[in-house]
């Protein structure tokens, strides 16, 4: 019994996407506290977002293992996890005068080659491509979601290095970030359109029901949302004028 309850957490860790989602926190948290010219108070918040965000982690892989999400898909359940995790971190570091300082000064410190390059992570989109081809998915998704997903990753390969070599101009970068930040749109949409769900409209099979299921539920409710987080990070620098 006790070494079924190991296992059984073993399989919680195991997933590929987990690990996704951990490299993500980590190098934004670096980003985000590299700055000599830190205070108290914006560490402090820092520190206390990815204690929030680890927490969220299991709170949603504990659901996700039990159907609450896919249980609740007519609710728009994947959409609201993602407007949750941007949305908190807009509040953490946009209400508090020294998070809002500290956040600029960061993203000022941080290359536009580093910016780039964590998109980099994107090319695991594959995955999803690869359970279309296993008819785990249906076609829609794929063509509104993985593949641009997928596409924006093997840009961001050559946004690096360009980027890295001083060739690009700040406005293009502004709207290539931008442009990330949206493509995620499509798969957000397209997963409501085979699963119970105001935006229904196919009925066919395979539907996307694996979307609201452990692991993969952890795209739209932690990879993706850090994903935009990181594009509004660059943004802040181009803004600032970094």
């Amino acid at each position: 019994m006790r070494l079924g309850t190991v296992k059984d957490k073993y399989e919680w860790l195991r997933p590929l996407i987990v690990w996704l989602g951990m490299t993500e926190l980590v190098w934004i948290s670096y980003w985000l506290l590299r700055t000599d010219e830190a205070s108290t108070g914006y560490t402090t918040t820092v520190i206390a977002w990815v204690a929030v965000m680890l927490a969220w982690l299991v709170l949603v892989t504990y659901a996700g293992r039990r159907g609450f999400f896919l249980k609740h898909t007519r609710w728009l359940s994947n959409l609201v996890g993602s407007v949750m995790v941007v949305a908190f971190a807009i509040v953490v570091f946009g209400a508090v005068p020294a998070a809002r300082e500290g956040l600029i000064n960061a993203a000022t410190a941080t290359t536009n080659r580093e910016l780039a390059s964590i998109h980099i992570l994107r090319l695991l989109a594959i995955g999803t491509i690869i359970k279309y081809l296993q008819r785990e998915l249906p076609l829609h998704f794929v063509i509104l979601g993985s593949l641009p997903d997928f596409l924006f990753a093997v840009s961001a390969v050559v946004i690096t290095w360009l980027a890295g070599n001083g060739l690009l101009a700040q406005a293009f970068l502004f709207a290539w970030h931008s442009i990330g930040f949206t493509v995620f749109f499509g798969a957000g949409i397209s997963m409501f359109f085979s699963v119970p769900s105001p935006l229904r409209i196919y009925h066919g099979d395979p539907d996307t029901s694996i979307a609201f299921r452990f692991p993969m539920l952890l795209a739209p409710n932690f990879t993706v949302p850090l994903f935009m987080l990181a594009h509004a990070f660059a943004l802040v620098k181009l803004t600032a004028g970094g």
